[in-house]
């Protein structure tokens, strides 16, 4: 079943037209990648509204929706309500800027908006089940991402900076595939790795460090994430048991995921163990997020989180622990929640690898 048709089918009665202007939900719904363009869906038709840059493209790739040149959008989402008799719009307000919203309720005058959330309740419901399609997507991103891994352990020393090591997994993923890199790769170094979102920068590895690689490639638009923390010419036997403590906290977490699990007792899994060993305050962040065509995506694994895991989500599972100004260590997986568990799509080993 297409995108389109399914939400259509997930459209509840009182939802009478859905618009989705974003490039995340117009790739999701039309297969096509774009940096303008508005999707419109009714209960039994649907357009995507684009400009000339596009139209000749997206006549040749966008199968599901009919595809119409844009030259004035809300006049056009007017006229085309009118045909059906529609006079109420759902809009993605996730996603809509309140300036945005204003300047549809002038120019749809007459057409009432709804901006309540419940479009933006069925889009996250549908993008957070997967179908074998984009889990195969997943699955090739991650295969590249783990590729890349094994040449980037072949490749660090002392003596490299950061950037020199971020640069060198973009251009490996490029060369191995991916179609994009979707976020900032994270590649930091001795002190730097106590920074969980912390940037590559031109400090230079030095035998003893710990190195933190935060990274994915995207194959068929969609992601894999991936971090995986190294040690250097040796390792420190603090350090070395800092790394133990987050694999085990991640082994705990994997035990509690299956269909039905609630994602704030999947965190505490790990949380509570990190913070039993002495760590508290040491592990800031959610322990992971489901991700498709954006980065970031619900349900999340944070704490007191009552959203439910159900079969096709993608999500990781990134425990980490961070030591102000000394060395981090964090090590993350993407799975796939399966009827009878979850398949872990990341194949690089968890276990400390000293370079």
């Amino acid at each position: 079943m297409n995108k389109i048709t399914k939400l259509q089918q997930a459209m509840p009665p009182a939802m009478e037209a859905a618009l989705l202007c974003d490039g995340a939900n117009r790739f999701y719904l039309t297969g096509m990648k774009s940096s303008a363009g508005a999707v419109l869906v009714t209960k039994k038709s649907a357009w995507l509204i684009i400009d000339f840059r596009y139209i000749e493209a997206a006549e040749k790739q966008v199968k599901d929706c009919r595809v119409v040149e844009e030259k004035n959008r809300f006049e056009q989402i007017r006229e085309l309500l009118a045909e059906e008799g529609i006079k109420g719009l759902s809009i993605h307000n996730e996603v809509v800027s309140l300036g945005e919203y204003r300047r549809m309720e002038e120019a749809l005058a007459g057409i009432t908006l709804d901006g309540s959330g419940a479009l933006s309740d069925v889009m996250g419901a549908l993008r957070s089940q997967k179908d074998e399609d984009e889990i195969d997507c997943h699955r090739q991103a991650q295969r590249i991402t783990d590729q890349a891994f094994d040449h980037i352990c072949g490749y660090i020393r002392p003596g490299l900076t950061e950037t020199d090591v971020a640069r060198e997994i973009g251009v490996t993923m490029a060369a191995l595939g991916s179609e994009d890199k979707h976020f900032n790769f994270i590649v930091a170094s001795g002190p730097n790795s106590a920074l969980p979102h912390g940037v590559a920068t031109k400090r230079v590895i030095e035998k003893g460090d710990l190195v933190t690689m935060d990274f994915g490639a995207v194959y068929g638009g969609y992601m894999a994430d991936m971090t995986r923390t190294v040690a250097v010419g040796s390792v420190a036997p603090e350090k070395r048991a800092v790394y133990e403590t987050v694999k085990e906290a991640q082994e705990r977490a994997f035990a509690c995921i299956r269909p039905g699990a609630v994602c704030g007792d999947v965190d505490a899994a790990a949380r509570d163990y990190i913070y039993s060993k002495g760590y508290k305050g040491c592990f800031s962040h959610g322990l992971g997020h489901s991700l498709g065509v954006e980065i970031h995506e619900n349900p999340r694994f944070r704490e007191g989180s009552t959203d439910r895991l159900r079969t096709g989500t993608v999500i990781t599972v990134e425990p980490g622990i961070y030591l102000k100004g000394r060395f981090g260590v964090r090590i993350e997986d993407m799975v796939v929640i399966r009827e009878n568990g979850f398949e872990n799509l990341t194949k690089s080993p968890r276990e400390l690898i000293i370079l």
